[in-house]
């Protein structure tokens, strides 16, 4: 595929955008040619070997914690799948699953000892309908075209049915799909292929307060959220994960290196 953008120079790795959209907002996606010769394009192919060896559709998870661009990569594989040939790939999200609101504000959890709303932990494990998501990877797992939900950020819920599943291999992104807790590790048989993006902690903190200012709230709030929420979510995912059968680190400079 063409890139829109091309940066650097002789002797230095090249690196190029891509248009993405990730949550109704678009922007260009960066990736460097080392990214793509080494990691992004080996597992692509990977992916083709394994569909093109199996029967019906082949399904990938792609799990990671909290603000280290999972979106941006599985759309990066999306579009670059058309350069592998055997590699029809469409990516959809988890985030479609939250459970609604009105379910959150009705329900509650215990965290730290004390019990707590569902809706001031969202985006925790605990605020999925796993139930809904087991369901919809068996519909997805037949073969036929699906619906899929995705999370609206203009109402803060989902939108069932919103995109149409229609590819021969499909990459469900999400942070908690190799969660080693159940009903999460439930969901192991569902999956052909699993991978996981891996980032440190104090970056992954930098970058989901940035995330948060950039919405438009003060840094202090943003930082206090991720103390209450985020950095809880990261710890968790990083340390009650699943070994992944392929495994990719984000590094400071943005590019991927093989975990």
């Amino acid at each position: 595929m063409k890139p829109r953008d091309v940066r650097g120079g002789c002797g230095v790795d090249m690196w190029h955008t891509v248009p993405v959209t990730v949550n109704g907002y678009a922007y260009d996606a960066r990736y460097s040619d080392e990214s793509y010769q080494q990691v992004l394009l080996p597992l692509l192919q990977r992916l083709a070997e394994l569909h093109a060896a199996g029967e019906g559709r082949t399904v990938v998870f792609l799990a990671g914690p909290p603000a280290a661009g999972k979106s941006t990569v599985a759309l990066l594989l999306e579009a670059f799948s058309r350069d592998v040939e055997g590699c029809d790939l469409q990516c959809v999200g988890l985030d479609g699953f939250h459970h609604y609101n009105e379910y959150l504000l009705a329900h509650e959890a215990v965290r730290d000892g004390k019990v707590v709303s569902l809706k001031s932990i969202k985006g925790a494990p605990e605020t999925f309908d796993t139930d809904a998501f087991a369901a919809k990877l068996a519909e997805l797992r037949t073969g036929r075209d699906v619906g899929w939900p995705v999370y609206d950020r203009t109402i803060h819920d989902p939108r069932p049915d919103a995109v149409r599943v229609t590819a021969p291999i499909v990459l469900v992104e999400g942070n908690y799909l190799l969660l080693d807790e159940r009903p999460w590790k439930d969901l192991a048989p569902l999956a052909d292929y699993t991978v996981f993006l891996r980032a440190d902690e104090s970056m992954l903190r930098d970058r989901a307060v940035s995330r948060k200012a950039k919405g438009g709230i003060a840094r202090e709030e943003a930082e206090a959220h991720y103390e209450r929420t985020d950095g809880p979510n990261i710890r968790r995912t990083l340390t009650c994960s699943r070994p992944a059968d392929f495994t990719m680190e984000l590094l400071p400079d943005g590019s991927l290196s093989r975990g």
